[in-house]
């Protein structure tokens, strides 16, 4: 009978939670592609203005950083602690940048 810490365990648990949380909240952005035409209509009229382009920056290597942990989380199979919680914290970053973003472009679309 293997041992395991409670520490493992909580990882493990969290961040299978996350991974299927996140994934979940991915697929989000696939709803307004089912719509029809009207929601394709004002989804083609919104327009993205950033004032810096560095600002692109972080989103997109925090999706780096997600997806690299993500990988290495689960060629692991979810053993590695330290790499669960980093994978957690990323994925906690993650969601939270994605609940941000879809809550100032669904509104426009309903």
């Amino acid at each position: 009978m293997k041992i395991t810490a409670k520490n493992h365990t909580i990882s493990k648990i969290i961040a299978k939670t996350l991974l299927r949380l996140f994934i979940i909240l991915l697929a989000f952005a696939t709803y307004p592609l089912f719509l029809g035409q009207e929601a394709k209509a004002k989804l083609s009229q919104i327009s993205l203005a950033f004032t810096n382009k560095i600002s692109l920056i972080a989103p997109i290597l925090l999706f780096c950083f997600i997806v690299g942990l993500m990988i290495a989380v689960l060629k692991h199979k979810y053993n590695r602690i330290d790499l669960n919680w980093l994978f957690s914290l990323a994925t906690i970053f993650g969601i939270l940048y994605l609940i941000l973003l879809y809550s100032r472009i669904y509104p426009t679309i309903a």
